[in-house]
């Protein structure tokens, strides 16, 4: 099982998608930031992403699309908390995060690389934990280039770098971390079921995009029309939660997503190992 872990790192080490992926999520970085710092000189835009921001949870989840808003009160500093907020919830790494599971999970499969190697390992669903695991790199060095990149950006187009509250953030880093790993086996699964990298590309951006806003507003509005009582569904969801979790937030809402997290990747990473076991791959 180490051998294939080793493997796989290698794999992604020598991956040129995974360098593209992160030049241009830098540069979206740069750009947002640079953008957002316009917004940040304008009181009026400034007033109107503060108001935003306290409508509510449920709207931020239900909009359709990507939206990056900063959090910032008016009059004060845009932390690093702040700015790393809003491009997380916004989805921004998390678009990098499924389109890096879908090259990666199927690699070997189109290469038929896997045909040299499936037969060589005692169970093949070792296979698949090994990507688990080479996801979870990713996902922290992903994170990592982020944090990195946007306290550079705040530097420069700030003229300043300020943290924000320690303990909060590094919470909510911690649960966008696994809400976002949980993300990636949910795409990695899907890319091992359909065997289809554009059906499979089309439907991890259709996640970070909220298109399934739709479809969870109908589960909902059905549960509803059965038990007679309101049912939020898409807080039991990754997208949903990545979304949800708002600045200073509850910690019981951080309780709550992790464990989402936790019980969607388990799950589809099992699921995947199965399929991936019983599957001829000749």
């Amino acid at each position: 099982m180490l051998n294939i872990i080793k493997m796989d790192f290698y794999r992604m080490l020598k991956s040129k998608s995974q360098y593209i992926l992160w030049i241009l999520l830098t540069v979206i970085l740069v750009l947002t930031t640079a953008s957002m710092r316009e917004e940040y000189k304008d009181p009026q835009a400034s007033a109107n992403n503060w108001e935003t921001m306290q409508e509510g949870v449920e709207d931020t989840a239900e909009n359709l699309g990507m939206y990056v808003t900063v959090p910032t009160e008016p009059g004060q500093k845009a932390t690093l908390y702040d700015m790393f907020y809003a491009n997380t919830q916004g989805k921004v790494e998390a678009i990098f995060i499924v389109i890096f599971a879908v090259l990666f999970a199927t690699a070997d499969i189109r290469s038929g690389y896997i045909k040299n190697i499936g037969g060589q390992c005692r169970r093949r669903s070792d296979l698949v934990i090994s990507k688990a695991v080479i996801l979870f790199f990713y996902t922290v060095l992903t994170f990592l280039l982020t944090l990195a990149v946007q306290a550079f950006c705040n530097a420069v187009f700030y003229g300043y770098l300020e943290i924000g509250p320690v303990s909060e953030f590094l919470g909510y880093i911690g649960t966008q971390l696994l809400l976002h790993y949980a993300l990636a086996l949910i795409v990695m699964g899907i890319s091992i079921l359909i065997l289809n990298n554009i059906i499979s590309m089309t439907l991890a951006i259709m996640l970070c995009m909220n298109m399934t806003v739709l479809l969870w507003g109908m589960v909902g509005r059905g549960l509803q029309s059965v038990f007679d009582r309101t049912v939020d569904v898409l807080s039991y969801t990754v997208t949903g939660s990545i979304s949800i979790l708002q600045l200073h937030g509850d910690p019981d809402l951080l309780i709550k997503a992790a464990l989402v997290a936790i019980v969607y990747g388990t799950v589809f990473t099992v699921v995947s190992a199965i399929v991936f076991q019983r599957r001829d791959i000749r």
